[in-house]
Order: C-alpha cells, then sequence, then structure tokens
C-alpha cells in the first residue's frame, strides 16, 4: 500500500483517488499547465537558434559544497538535454543555455555580492537561479535593485519576512519552496500519530532540543519547541550551538545521556555537523527518535555516518516526491550521470525547466520584468507537486494540495524514504536500531 504509482495531481481529473485500496478521497480539480518536458519545451518549426545565459549563485566551497554541486550538476543535466533537442522554443527563436557559476564560498555576504555583480555584468545573462547562496537572503534586494529574475530554494521564512512588507518591489524574486511553517509545527503531530499506530514506542513524550544560531536553525527550533509543548510533550532540555562550528558534541550529548530524552531534535543543518553529532550520539546511544533538521538528505551525511545512521528522521519541504515517475526518472538519469544526490538534484533540474517554461510561453528572455512576472504566475505541475506563488510573500503555496511537507527515515541504504504524508510515502517507519521496545 506504500507506493503510490502517480501522484494525486495527476489524477486530477479522476473524483476520487484510492490509497492502496483501502482509502478513498475525493480529488481537487487543478487547472494547472501538465510539467514542463523536454518534448514539450522543444517541439516546434522554429529553425533560428540563440544562446542565452542562466547564472548559478551558490555556495560551491565549504560546508554546503554537496548541495551546491547537486543543483549545479542537475541545472547542467537540464540544459544539455534542451540543447540536444535543438533548443527551447520561443517567440521567434530557439534558446540554448550557457551556465555561468559564482561561488559564495561558504555563504560569505562579500563572496555572495561579488558573485552577484560578476553575474549581472555577465553579457546575455538575465536570470539567476539558486539553491541558496546566503543564510539571511540579503541577496534578494540586490536582484531586486538590478530587476534580475532570481528563483532560490530556500530559506522561505526570510524571504517572506523581506518580501511580504513590499511584495511589488521583489516582482522578479520567487522563492520555490514553501513556508517553513511546516518545519514547525508537524513533526509532534506525526510522532503521536506513530504512537497511536504502535509503531512507535518512546519512555516517555519528552524532548531535547538544540537549535543554532543562524536564522534556519534557530527559527524552526523555537517553532518546535513551542508546538511540542503545546501538544503536551515534556522539554527536558535546550540549547543554541554556532553554526558549522561544532565538531565535538560530547558536552551536549553528556546532558542528553542523563536527560533520557524520548525525541532528540537538533536543527543545525550541515551535514558534517550532523553526522559528527550522530556518530558521537550512537557510541553510547539513548532509547531516543532522532530527528536531524535538513543534513541526512545529503549523501555526504550517510557516507560520513558509515552506515549507523538507519532510523534518523528529517523532514523536507518543497522536495520531489519520490513516488511520482517524472522524480524516479530525473533521478535515474541524475544518478547514472553523478552518483546519489541529494535534495537539490531535482531541483536544480526542474528550475531550469520553469524558466524555460516561460521562454516557451513566448516571454523575451531578455525582458527581466516580463521573466519575473511569468515565474510569479505559473500554475504548473512539478516534481514536488502543485506549484503556485503566492502573491504576496512570493512564496510556492504549500500544503498537502500544493507543495506537502514531507517526512523521510533513512533506510539501510543510508537513502531517505517517505514516511509521510501516506498518499505518497515509499515505506512504513520503523523503529530504530538503537532504541529498546
Amino acid at each position: 500500500m506504500w507506493n503510490i504509482p502517480q501522484s494525486r495531481w495527476q489524477l486530477a481529473l479522476a473524483s476520487t483517488v484510492c490509497i492502496g485500496g483501502l482509502l478513498c478521497c475525493a480529488s481537487p480539480a487543478f487547472s494547472m499547465d501538465p510539467a514542463p518536458t523536454t518534448a514539450s519545451l522543444t517541439t516546434c518549426n522554429i529553425t533560428e537558434t540563440k544562446t542565452i545565459k542562466i547564472g548559478l549563485l551558490a555556495p560551491f566551497s565549504g560546508p554546503f559544497a554537496a548541495d551546491a554541486g547537486d543543483f549545479a550538476n542537475a541545472a547542467t543535466m537540464a540544459a544539455e538535454e534542451l540543447n540536444a533537442a535543438g533548443g527551447v522554443c520561443g517567440k521567434e527563436a530557439r534558446y540554448k543555455f550557457d551556465l555561468v557559476k559564482a561561488d559564495t564560498e561558504s555563504q560569505r555576504s562579500d563572496a555572495v555580492v561579488t558573485g552577484f555583480r560578476r553575474l549581472n555584468a555577465e553579457d546575455g545573462l538575465n536570470f539567476i537561479m539558486a539553491p541558496y547562496a546566503s543564510t539571511s537572503n540579503f541577496e534578494i534586494d540586490l536582484m531586486a535593485q538590478a530587476k534580475m529574475p532570481y528563483l532560490l530554494s530556500a530559506n522561505a521564512e526570510q524571504t517572506k519576512a523581506m518580501i511580504s512588507k513590499k511584495p511589488d518591489a521583489y516582482s522578479t524574486v520567487w522563492s520555490r519552496v514553501p513556508s517553513y511553517l511546516g518545519y514547525n509545527t508537524d513533526l509532534p503531530p506525526l510522532l503521536d500519530k506513530l504512537m497511536a499506530e504502535h509503531l512507535l514506542t518512546l519512555p516517555e513524550k519528552s524532548v531535547y532540543i538544540i537549535g543554532s544560531d543562524d536564522p534556519y536553525g534557530a527559527t524552526i527550533a523555537e517553532g518546535l519547541t513551542a508546538t511540542f509543548q503545546s501538544d503536551g510533550w515534556k522539554l527536558v532540555g535546550k540549547e543554541k550551538v554556532p553554526f558549522q562550528s561544532v565538531t565535538d558534541w560530547r558536552t551536549q550529548l553528556a546532558r542528553i545521556r542523563e536527560a533520557k530524552p524520548g525525541v532528540i531534535v537538533l536543527t543545525e543543518s550541515s551535514p558534517p555537523s550532523d553526522a559528527a553529532f550522530f556518530n558521537q550520539f550512537i557510541e553510547q546511544p539513548t532509547s531516543s527518535v532522532v530527528f536531524l533538521q535538513y543534513g541526512p538528505s545529503v549523501p555526504e551525511f550517510s557516507k560520513l555516518t558509515h552506515g549507523k545512521s538507519t532510523g534518523v528522521l528529517y523532514n523536507l519541504v518543497g522536495a520531489s516526491i519520490g513516488s511520482r515517475p517524472d522524480t524516479k526518472e530525473i533521478s535515474a538519469k541524475y544518478e547514472k550521470r553523478f552518483g546519489v544526490g541529494g535534495y537539490f538534484s531535482v531541483a536544480g533540474y526542474n528550475d531550469l525547466f520553469l524558466y524555460a517554461l516561460c521562454i516557451q510561453k513566448g516571454v523575451d528572455p531578455s525582458d527581466r520584468v516580463a521573466i519575473g512576472k511569468c515565474l510569479g504566475s505559473l500554475d504548473v505541475d512539478t516534481p514536488a507537486g502543485h506549484m503556485v506563488f503566492d502573491q504576496t510573500t512570493h512564496l510556492a503555496k504549500g500544503g498537502d494540495q500544493y507543495l506537502p511537507t514531507l517526512f523521510y527515515q533513512l533506510n539501510e541504504k543510508g537513502v531517505g524514504e517517505i514516511i509521510s504524508p501516506p498518499n505518497v510515502a515509499e515505506a512504513r517507519f520503523k523503529q530504530p536500531y538503537w532504541m529498546t521496545k
């Protein structure tokens, strides 16, 4: 019952969706464009061909280099496929893509500014996309001033806080990921559900939360603290650590072993830090669920934990849905060429296709304002679900009818499998091997 051959978005014409033959529910009839494909974007009678440039702004060096590499590899794969098919059909010409990278060097502010300026000055470059470039997203002000179309995929709350004050000033800036509200609220109800279904046994409903001092980690830690407590969980420990800095977690783990929480949450999101935490935890584990924010989604984490991290939980918003056929196809192509990829190995591919879709709709790629307007008006099926942008925050809309919060558990191969929501789940939750029942 756990493998769904088609997503509900692909079944929009059906009156009901049945999951595993057991649960049926009404399926909303969305009016949206189908997911763009190489064939749909390149089939036309136009013969004139032009080449345009696309900027990739990302931390290609530093602890998040794996994400940047996945994003660039996926974008390269997408561009090469479209170029090989003759180029994207525009209004009067076909367009081939040339990618230009700029390194933000561990998300350093000065490197972000330098990278943006170099891309903005590049002749024939009128679109920039990024997994993320900085921890605060301050670069969206630079994009807005230059009227540069910018599609980014992280730090949604920072984007929301900046843009919602004056949306019209950021007409070319859009976030492919939805609000991070699900990160703040959705974990405690899932754990309660797993316990009610007798899939999870905890010594008590208690939680120990470690946040980090960057905006992403700090916001999620505070949100989860409030949600756990409002849902009746006992907070037995809470602390904050420096972002990307901790390699020795034994001080924190000593306090965790004394508290013996039912759940451990760490929102420091860098894969090396998360791996170091888990490796030191498993030396003397407590009977606790381990939830690590984001880090386990990067293949580097499983390599660094040497096959011992089976059972770790994490979640993602705006991620591609692994049970969808298009996600499986893109992931298989990526793995064949580059090896196993993480979150951005599909996102980078899809981002480029969204830009190509605007060109295919007849928008002049040199008209920055028009491209930005097109991106914001998209209503389209994607590997991550139904993508529509909120016009006040410029975030993609989240929720089960749009882009859901996906919960994963690492399997024996170190690969995350979706365990929730049920309609797109790839596996059932299993109590981690280090926990006593």
